[in-house]
């Protein structure tokens, strides 16, 4: 009997109106020098994020991708999305971060959908974000984690900023 599949996420564009630009730095050992979607399962939690697009539905990384893109669309889906590139060195792009990993780019259409008012929790532009995706559980068995010095004992293995344009 064949597996019945209804699609994957993946990279579109639609006009849209008051939009707001981030970016997701996450790491991901081997996403630039040895790029797997379906590592070996001795080698998932050392791949961490593994959010590689492949737009096949039963790929490691493509899941990983789509639980990602669901825990952020439960505030506010993004309308506008790249898919995740594989760099080098994410010490490039952010201080957060160092090691191979991916930058992901998105938009969504409110300018403060993720912006923390409130003293509570983590203050500013993405404050939601990390406070709302800490301690996620994606298919590869990775805890997303957004704080340094987490007492669940991940290191810190993603991290956001928003941009004024993408």
């Amino acid at each position: 009997m064949p597996v019945q599949i209804h699609g994957s996420a993946s990279a579109m564009q639609n006009l849209t109106a008051d939009l707001q630009y981030y970016v997701c730095y996450a790491a991901s050992p081997g996403a630039f020098t040895d790029p797997n979607p379906n590592p070996p399962v001795n080698e998932e939690l050392i791949r961490l994020l593994n959010i590689q697009v492949t737009t096949h539905p039963l790929d490691e990384s493509q899941k990983n991708f789509e639980v990602l893109l669901m825990s952020i669309g439960l505030r506010a889906m993004p309308v506008i999305l790249a898919n995740p590139t594989a760099v080098l060195d994410l010490a490039d792009y952010t201080v957060e971060l160092s090691g191979e990993g991916f930058i992901w780019k998105f938009a969504v259409e409110r300018g403060v959908q993720f912006y923390n008012f409130t003293p509570y929790g983590t203050p500013g532009p993405v404050g939601l974000l990390i406070d709302d995706l800490d301690g996620v559980i994606i298919p590869s068995g990775v805890r997303i984690t957004t704080v340094t010095g987490s007492p669940s004992g991940w290191a810190k293995n993603i991290a956001f900023s928003r941009m004024e344009t993408i």
